[in-house]
């Protein structure tokens, strides 16, 4: 053979031999990479959050089609066995992520690959007798037990029955309820004389009496159909009966004291409704019960209280009934106080307040006793101020801490103090050095200050003062209830002054014309 072909032939087995070796390397490292497991497991390729790829099992296991599969429904149906599965891949950092079951015993181990936008998802099953169905029935048998758990231990009865009315289902807290009030499996479920056999959804309350004790509970029982098995929940309210029985008597309570107020009360509810209202106010506002019992609006109460004459009329009816309205819809923070004169001469002092809820309370109070007696003590106070005013003594009564509480014309002019337009109150120390400054030293005024402000019993005494101009006046302190002092300043000049007050020029008059 030439020495050529032998050449040509010896390089064509290296080429083939070279060959062969990658080619085996490669398939190795292939084999390598795969997750370990065996045929039927669970592997899925996402780009972003749809799948791009997925196995026959998977689709199997996942009851979806490669279309319709994304992360969250393959979230979903994983996160029972797998807890620390995130919801959505971009939560995982890059690499490889081995999430472990959840349950005891359950050995298999989700294998996440992060790599950028692209996320493998695989998880190997030991079973090899139906594709696709071991990864299934562990998902299955994860949800079975969290539902388990969940209603094990839930604290009110659940039961299911078929619609004939056995039961096929019942939790820990309806047997225990059951066996309460000594209700065996040959007797009917549980609130069926409230709730019936129906499919139709059905929500009430009812009640059992346990056997020891005798004591009753309330539960709001409700059922439904769903895929033809009625689906029942029983939850305990005993706290909301108790409670709604509390305000129940709180509320006669109220009612009761309310009736024996002086005060008419009218409470109106969030939609603007009369909700509660005493007696006193059918007396006061001359409205009849019924009209009251119909549960009136607002502006239909008090257009009914215009239309008595039960309050004044207003200038503007239209801009009072927006009034009315603007204090309903600010009654979170405002006030509504007025007083209203009749026309009978009584007089009402209303008020609304806003309470909880959007509600407002007004309360009707007749002060026309009270308005009469402030209006008689009033024309007192003006008539003995017109009194001393008439005298031909300056006047001056200071109280027991050396507080001017009052004084006549006289006094004002003599000593040209006007108490009516002095921001500060004039005390007993302002009025000696007023009186130093007009007369000159004198050393009854030094005393003046100790006798106003002295405790107890005290005699009534007097001096002469001279003022700067010449006027000459006798001065007399007089003791008066409750620790305050008289202080009087007579001119002991001839006459009268040579000019009198002008409210006493006209008094002369009126006296002569009498």
């Amino acid at each position: 053979m030439p020495l050529t072909d032998i050449l040509t032939n010896a390089f064509v087995a290296c080429v083939a031999a070279t060959v062969a070796l990658a080619v085996c390397t490669w398939t190795s490292s292939r084999q390598k990479a795969r997750p370990k497991g065996r045929k039927g497991g669970i592997s899925i390729l996402f780009e972003g959050e749809n799948a791009a790829h997925a196995s026959p099992s998977t689709l199997i296991a996942l009851k979806s089609t490669l279309e319709d599969l994304t992360w969250e429904k393959a979230h979903d149906q994983l996160r029972h066995r797998f807890q620390r599965l995130p919801p959505k891949p971009a939560l995982l950092n890059d690499g490889i992520h081995h999430i472990p079951a959840m349950l005891d015993g359950d050995a298999a181990v989700l294998i996440v690959d992060r790599r950028g936008d692209m996320t493998t998802l695989q998880l190997a099953d030991e079973l090899q007798e139906v594709v696709g169905q071991s990864a299934r029935l562990r998902l299955l048998q994860a949800k079975i037990d969290t539902l388990e758990r969940s209603s094990a231990s839930a604290p009110y009865p659940m039961w299911q029955m078929t619609q004939d009315g056995h039961v096929i289902w019942t939790n820990a807290a309806y047997d225990a309820l059951a066996e309460s009030v000594a209700r065996d499996e040959t007797r009917p479920a549980l609130f069926d004389d409230v709730l019936g056999t129906g499919t139709a959804p059905v929500q009430r309350r009812a009640t059992v009496t346990t056997q020891e004790g005798g004591m009753k509970h309330w539960f709001d029982a409700s059922q439904r159909g769903i895929d033809g098995v009625i689906v029942a929940h029983a939850v305990n309210i005993d706290a909301v009966i108790e409670a709604e029985a509390a305000q129940r008597n709180f509320v006669q309570t109220l009612a009761k004291t309310f009736a024996q107020l002086s005060i008419g009360l009218a409470i109106f509810d969030r939609k603007g409704q009369l909700a509660l209202f005493n007696p006193a106010l059918v007396d006061l506002t001359r409205l009849s019960a019924e009209f009251l019992s119909a549960r009136p609006d607002l502006l239909s109460f008090f257009d009914r209280l215009r239309d008595s004459r039960m309050m004044p009329e207003p200038k503007n009816y239209g801009s009072w009934r927006q009034d009315i309205t603007e204090l309903i819809k600010a009654a979170a923070d405002g006030r509504y106080l007025e007083t209203w004169t009749l026309e009978s001469g009584q007089t009402y002092r209303v008020s609304g307040k806003p309470n909880p809820d959007r509600a407002v309370a007004f309360l009707i109070e007749d002060i026309s006793a009270e308005v009469a007696l402030t209006r008689n003590f009033r024309a007192e106070l003006e008539m003995g101020q017109s009194m001393i005013d008439a005298l031909p003594e300056g006047l001056a009564v200071f109280s027991a801490a050396g507080v001017l509480t009052m004084c006549n014309r006289v006094y004002s002019a003599m000593w040209g103090v006007d108490p009516q337009r002095s921001f500060a109150d004039i005390t007993i120390v302002d009025s000696v050095q007023l009186w130093h400054a007009e007369c000159g030293p004198n050393t009854a005024l030094a005393k003046i200050d100790a006798f106003v402000k002295a405790p107890g019993k005290r005699d009534e005494w007097g001096f002469d003062l001279k003022t700067a101009k010449g006027a000459e006046m006798r001065c007399t302190l007089t003791p008066l209830l409750g620790g305050a002092t008289m202080l009087q300043f007579r001119d002991l000049r001839r006459g009268l002054p040579e000019q009198p007050p002008p409210f006493k020029t006209a008094l002369s008059k009126v006296a002569a014309s009498n």
